[in-house]
């Protein structure tokens, strides 16, 4: 499980954005095109906040580290959102009542069997190979060590790979055209 989340904070670093892979939903419109500037300060903000003690480099302990930090955020406010009275219990009725505030929030949004449920949210980290292999990719050097320099060659090497026409941009037909790819390069071969 380790891994996988790893995987899926380093895979969120240097992977192409999830809007380059995300079709619309019908009631969305599509993302806007993303250019190669962008791209590139979009990796030095992300970097930035995974560079826990601000050495200039990103190791797997400070991802965990990371990711452990942002866990207990969520469990903290989504614990503070039920104790309604603030008096640090949660009772049986201010249960119920987040349940059922959930329950119609997934109604809202065509939730569980809705029209719009899908996979929505579970693209985020691929399988249990992610862990060492997207960190392998990016650590150029095999140092146990990513650096933002490291981290921005990866990203643009994916980036390059979806600008089809290599004008410094993608744009909702190049995402739609590498959706394509990736969907047929993970279908089953006969």
């Amino acid at each position: 499980m380790k891994k996988l989340a790893i995987g899926a904070s380093l895979a969120a670093l240097i992977a192409v954005p999830a809007l380059a892979f995300q079709a619309a939903a019908p009631d969305r419109p599509a993302p806007p095109p993303q250019t190669r500037t962008a791209v590139e300060a979009s990796v030095k903000d992300h970097f930035a906040k995974m560079d826990l003690n601000k050495d200039g480099a990103v190791t797997q302990q400070e991802i965990q580290a990371g990711r452990d930090a942002r866990m207990k955020q969520r469990a903290d406010e989504r614990f503070a959102a039920l104790d309604t009275d603030k008096n640090g219990q949660i009772s049986r009725a201010e249960f119920d009542a987040g349940r059922d505030r959930k329950r119609d929030g997934w109604a809202e949004r065509g939730g569980p069997g809705g029209k719009h449920h899908g996979m929505r949210g579970h693209h985020r980290g691929g399988g249990d190979h992610m862990g060492g292999r997207m960190f392998g990719m990016a650590d150029a050097d095999k140092d146990g060590k990513v650096t933002l320099a490291e981290a921005t060659t990866a990203r643009l090497q994916w980036f390059d790979k979806i600008d089809a026409n290599k004008d410094g941009t993608i744009s909702p037909e190049e995402r739609q055209a590498a959706r394509a790819q990736m969907r047929q390069a993970k279908a089953p071969q006969n």
